[in-house]
């Protein structure tokens, strides 16, 4: 045992000293997170929500002129819901005809007495775009409650005291997201560099063998991974708002430290398999995106779809952004022992995998050294 732990150590120094004069094999598992962030943040409005419209006031009296104040005020908790951008008739129509216009906002002659507003929308995509109807009748809504006129009101009422932005919620999903699959990809690359190197053959006959060299990388991979997700945390807190309390950030990473173990085992386990850095990153890469989508770290599990929340349900991945995100935002004030427990079974596996990696390495053909 002491032999195995004295040769993994040395595997983990000459790792390092690799990965100094190799900084491509760490660019994956640090630049990967921060472009899904900058996508997300783009696509989805976390810099800014208002979507363009058209409003076309034919009334022009004091009933409309009140409606036109509510649809410019009503906003969410990152921006106002529209913008304004065209006010005639026969351009907005041209404008929305030619998929140049979303939506088009007529308010009629006689809305004071059919307390009526059109709605024209270009009706491709709109599952996507249902929204822009639902701002309507927020902005409705706004201008009925001030009336007196609101029939219902919503009681609206919060698990904590702020908000979580969708900005800063991203950013956490996805310092999870750099976390697990730097561990996993430093291991993998670092593995595979033996085979691709043509040094395979010198690692068996070194002192320390496959085995502490695999579990060497497992050893790698979990250390430094914290430090490639260090960009994307300084990412998040600079430009997403994503300022979590200390103690609560202190406890997800500890927490994650025996999840990074296990995924540096999958990625050793891998390398194994797939001996090749083209044939390892792809999939690695696109998993972890997925599981980023569809495990709960762009959205909670709860608000996604029904196909999705099934896959959540049984891809083991995703419960480290169902345990953690309420954890990191300070919903949860720690993690359960049951969690605790989980945490150190994929531990387990992690290592049982880069050991069986290690014993299968003993077997592989060789290609002749350098």
């Amino acid at each position: 045992m002491n032999e195995m732990i004295r040769g993994a150590l040395a595997a983990h120094r000459r790792n390092v000293r690799l990965l100094r004069r190799r900084p491509d094999l760490v660019a994956q598992g640090v630049l990967v997170p921060l472009v899904v962030l900058v996508l997300c943040a783009i696509l989805f409005g976390s810099w800014g929500d208002r979507w363009p419209v058209g409003v076309i006031d034919r009334a022009d009296d004091a009933r409309s002129a009140a409606i036109t104040d509510s649809l410019a005020q009503s906003r969410s908790n990152v921006d106002l819901y529209f913008e304004t951008i065209e006010d005639d008739p026969d351009a907005a129509r041209e404008m929305l005809e030619d998929g140049r216009l979303q939506l088009v906002i007529t308010i009629p002659e006689d809305v004071a007495t059919t307390n009526e507003v059109r709605i024209s929308t270009y009706n491709v995509n709109t599952d996507a775009t249902k929204n822009l109807r639902f701002r309507v009748d927020d902005a409705l809504n706004i201008h009925d409650e001030v009336r007196g006129a609101l029939p219902a009101t919503v009681d609206l009422r919060t698990v904590a005291e702020e908000d979580v932005t969708r900005a800063a919620f991203i950013a956490g999903g996805v310092l999870l997201l750099a976390l697990l699959l730097g561990s996993m990809l430093l291991a993998a690359n670092v593995f595979a560099v033996e085979e691709e190197g043509r040094t395979g053959k010198e690692l068996l006959m070194s002192p320390f063998g496959a085995v502490p060299a695999a579990l060497g990388c497992v050893l790698t991979a979990t250390l430094l991974a914290y430090l490639s997700a260090v960009p994307t945390y300084l990412t998040g807190l600079l430009l997403f708002g994503f300022t979590p309390d200390v103690g609560s950030l202190v406890l997800v990473l500890l927490f994650v430290l025996p999840l990074l173990v296990a995924a540096a085992g999958l990625g050793v386990l891998l390398a194994q398999l797939l001996r090749q850095h083209r044939a390892i990153q792809p999939p690695v890469i696109l998993v972890a995106i997925a599981t980023f989508f569809v495990g709960g770290g762009f959205v909670s599990v709860p608000g996604m779809p029904p196909t999705a929340r099934t896959i959540a349900q049984w891809w083991p991945p995703s419960r480290v952004f169902e345990w953690s995100n309420p954890v990191l935002h300070d919903f949860a004030g720690s993690y359960t022992a049951g969690q605790w427990a989980w945490g150190g079974a994929f531990a387990l596996l992690g290592v049982a995998g880069a050991y069986w990696a290690g014993r299968r390495e003993l077997a592989a053909p060789r290609r002749g050294g350098q």
